[in-house]
This record gives structure tokens, sequence and C-alpha cells, in this order.
């Protein structure tokens, strides 16, 4: 089984695409935070990341640095709602496998998450 950890500060978000991914038998976790979800990876392995890419304090492209830093080798996934392109191209020149706008087409998610994972 799949485990995904899904890190937006939007609660309705989060919950929308746990119960979305559910639904298609992943496994997931939540973090609120970027300081919550490291400390998730800490206890735990999982497949894929999916970050919101504006967070307060910490946002995604935080996150993905952090990931490259202790060699993470599941994927990564940026969803948006605001339109940077450039935090984009640098989310991906990072090493994130995709970058999706709010509101996201779960399908396309499972998609890239199945493909890579």
């Amino acid at each position: 089984m799949t485990n995904v950890l899904i890190v937006d500060d939007e609660p309705l978000l989060r919950e929308e695409l746990q119960e979305s991914l559910e639904l298609e038998d992943f496994d997931v976790s939540t973090a609120e935070s970027v300081p919550d979800a490291l400390q998730k990876l800490e206890g735990a392995a999982f497949d894929a990341v999916v970050t919101d890419l504006k967070m307060p304090k910490m946002g995604g492209l935080e996150l993905i640095r952090h990931l490259n830093q202790i060699n993470y080798q599941g994927i990564v996934v940026v969803v948006s709602g605001h339109g940077a392109e450039s935090s984009r191209e640098e989310a991906i020149a990072l090493g994130a496998a995709a970058c999706f706008s709010k509101p996201l087409d779960i399908d396309d998610l499972i998609e890239v998450i199945g493909e890579r994972a």
C-alpha cells in the first residue's frame, strides 16, 4: 500500500485530499505545517509527500529542501493556490514530481502518485 503524507494549513483541503486518496486505497497521514510534517517524517516512511506551496512560517519549498537534505526517496507533489510561476519552477527544479494548482483535480494527483510511488 502506498503511504502518503499531505501537508497543508487548510483543514478542509487536508480532509478532502485524505478522503479522496483513502477511497483509492492509499494510506494517508496529514500534517498542518512543515514542522508537523518533519516530525511525522522522522517516525514513518512515506512513498509520497503532497505539500502546499505557501504556508505560514515555512512553506513547501523549505520542506522540499529538507527532504533533499535527508535523501528522501519518495515523490513530492506540490499543490498551490498561488500563481507564482517562479515558485512552481523552483519546486520542480528542487525535485518535485509535479506542481498542481488549486482547486486540485484528484485524478491528476492519483495518476502522478500511482506512476511514481
